[in-house]
């Protein structure tokens, strides 16, 4: 049995990170007679005590460096927003099926030098809107100027329109513009004019 010997001359004197825990837990423990720690408390009292306080002091640290880890780590990069597009790219001899009945009306972009030196498509619908301009900084394209001008050849946006350039790229332009602008009824030839006039499609001389 216990008699009223102190629990300091029976519990063996903690060892690393524990020193420091019990010398913090007082308010959990009893004083004896000689201001020491004592046995009234319970030795497991004083090292449960302990032990909370330690995971305690581990918790505020690793706290604290996941905090210093955000505070590091660099911003996650933004992904860029695709746009699916809505209308379909064909090949010349498919797109002179869908301009020979006049169903379709054919828009051509290319400059005016272009159109006068290769020529256009022989069809019976064709507008033509050059959509990029040579710039000091290469091609550029005012599309609301451009927009403008096509808009008053074809008010509704339910029209039927092939849009074409010399080898595809500006058309994909063009007709994205359109898109954005409220046509539903597009379709870009992919080969352009280059691909027209290889396959013997028919042509004129403005």
């Amino acid at each position: 049995k216990l008699g009223p010997r102190h629990c300091h001359e029976l519990a063996p004197s903690p060892v690393g990170p524990c020193s420091a825990a019990m010398a913090r837990v007082p308010s959990s423990v009893a004083a004896c007679r000689g201001g020491r720690r004592c046995c009234h408390a319970g030795v497991a009292g004083i090292m449960m005590a302990a032990l909370v306080f330690v995971g305690y002091v581990a918790a505020q640290g690793f706290v604290a460096g996941a905090r210093s880890a955000a505070a590091t780590a660099p911003a996650p990069a933004l992904r860029a927003r695709r746009v699916q597009r809505r209308f379909s790219s064909v090949k010349c001899k498919e797109a002179a099926e869908m301009l020979e009945g006049g169903l379709y009306a054919y828009l051509d972009v290319r400059t005016e030098e272009e159109w006068q030196d290769s020529g256009v498509a022989d069809v019976p619908e064709l507008a033509m809107v050059t959509s990029h301009v040579p710039g000091p900084r290469g091609m550029a394209f005012d599309t609301q100027a451009w927009l403008e001008k096509v808009q008053r050849i074809f008010p509704d946006k339910q029209s039927k329109i092939v849009v074409g350039c010399k080898a595809g790229s500006r058309s994909k332009a063009a007709a994205s513009v359109l898109e954005e602008a409220g046509y539903t009824e597009l379709v870009e030839l992919d080969d352009g004019f280059m691909g027209w006039k290889m396959s013997g499609l028919p042509v004129k001389y403005p």
